[in-house]
């Protein structure tokens, strides 16, 4: 009777600190997948993780998308980034905690997105940028895609809708 109840406290205690785990792993996060579709992978570190939905993303990832891939990004201020296919976004910095020292800075290398900007965009959107290759942009709106084209940031007409 004694080791059952061993086991049950064990098991318990594990389940518990995994728990603790998952939460501090969840605070660490700059957000999450909230979907995905073929093959979309983050880079940090030295080393690779497959993301899926659920999955949390963090600063210095680096989210690479193949063709006919994409990913859905939803960041801790309500923001949510679609990183379109053969896509290449880097998260510099993403801190929020609804301050004025709230910040975000993400870098689209190649490909493309679309962000519909989340609190801080609303509430300090000189701390929210969007860098590329040819220019750092500071968001003023709500809602914007942009879409690499070579070496230039194309325009309207040239961007393709899904």
């Amino acid at each position: 009777m004694m080791i059952l109840k061993s086991g049950f406290f064990l098991s318990l205690f594990l389940v518990a600190g995994l728990a603790v785990s998952t939460a501090a792993v969840a605070e660490d996060s700059s957000g999450m997948v909230v979907a995905s579709r073929g093959e979309v992978i983050a880079l940090s570190n030295g080393g690779s993780r497959e993301l899926k939905q659920g999955d949390f993303i963090y600063v210095s990832d680096e989210i690479l998308t193949s063709s006919r891939s994409f990913a859905v990004l939803q960041f801790t201020d309500g923001a949510k980034v679609t990183v379109r296919p053969d896509s290449t976004l880097i998260i510099e910095q993403y801190l929020y905690a609804g301050t004025d020292d709230d910040e975000a800075t993400l870098n689209l290398v190649s490909g493309g997105l679309r962000v519909i900007t989340g609190a801080m965009a609303k509430s300090n959107p000189e701390n929210y940028k969007v860098r590329t290759p040819v220019a750092l942009m500071g968001v003023r709106g709500t809602e914007f895609s942009i879409m690499l084209c070579g070496d230039t940031v194309c325009d309207e007409g040239e961007l393709e809708m899904d």
